[in-house]
């Protein structure tokens, strides 16, 4: 309808901090940080879930989509090699293999080798990586934060840093703004849709499964969003799944399956 990402962002970040606010409000008890070093962390995730927002989005603004679609599943082999270098995780040869196998299906699921080629600006290559960097340090630092506040008022504090940040952005850049329609019920409406599905169940989900699962875990768990982008796509769309996009998903589902595969739970 008009709008930039950024705008669409700050859309998504209002609606989710009115939710999180709602239900912070009907909680009977909420857990906030105690020390300085606490409210840093928590600090810390709050930029980087605004880095992944606009550095993903920027790099859709700067190259076709399926650039910034696939570097963003760069996050896993961060994660994974952070977790074993910090021996929270057992090194294993499957689960290596898994999350290249992961990589290899986004690619191909998204036809990233012929875009990659044709690509002459490298912002896009830029911003898509900075996006996954941002993305893994949510996964890694959200165990930690976790012990010091709720999920609730994490989600919170995270949709107040999207909506000040995005606030940021497009008060000092003036290429990040759009041109929105003359629509103004259809918009709101949108940016309601938007708001639950793209950041309040997301980021309360995130909250609440990261600290149970684990960092490994959640992250290979999370990249069934693009079998899942894909199969909607076709259902709501009607975009056609190819049989190169068929392969990639079979490959992220495998990928998966073969993660979990000597995990007792």
């Amino acid at each position: 309808m008009g709008a930039s990402f950024m705008e669409v962002f700050l859309s998504e970040g209002i609606v989710a901090s009115v939710v999180f606010a709602f239900l912070l409000r009907r909680s009977k008890s909420v857990q906030l940080p105690q020390s300085a070093k606490e409210w840093a962390w928590l600090a810390l995730a709050g930029v980087t879930s605004l880095g992944v927002g606009s550095f993903l989005f920027l790099s859709f603004s700067l190259g076709p989509v399926a650039i910034g679609a696939t570097l963003l599943f760069l996050y896993l082999p961060q994660i994974y090699l952070f977790s074993i270098l910090s021996s929270r995780h057992a090194f294993r040869w499957s689960q290596l293999a898994s999350v290249i196998i992961l990589l290899l299906g986004a690619a191909i699921a998204t036809d990233a080798l012929s875009v990659f080629q044709g690509l002459e600006s490298k912002g896009a290559l830029l911003a898509g990586f900075a996006a996954s960097v941002c993305y893994a340090t949510i996964f890694l630092i959200t165990p930690r934060i976790s012990q010091h506040s709720s999920a609730t008022f994490r989600s919170l504090f995270l949709s107040l840093a999207n909506v000040l940040g995005s606030l940021l952005v497009l008060s000092s850049l003036p290429i990040t703004r759009g041109e929105i329609s003359s629509e103004p019920i259809s918009f709101v409406a949108l940016a309601l849709v938007l708001g639950f599905v793209g950041q309040a169940i997301p980021i309360i989900a995130m909250m609440k499964g990261i600290p149970l699962a684990g960092s490994s875990l959640s992250g290979v768990l999370a990249s069934t969003e693009l079998p899942i982008a894909v199969i909607s796509s076709a259902l709501i769309l009607d975009e056609a799944i190819t049989l190169q996009r068929g392969a990639g998903v079979v490959l992220v589902f495998l990928g998966i399956v073969l993660f979990n595969l000597r995990s007792s739970k």
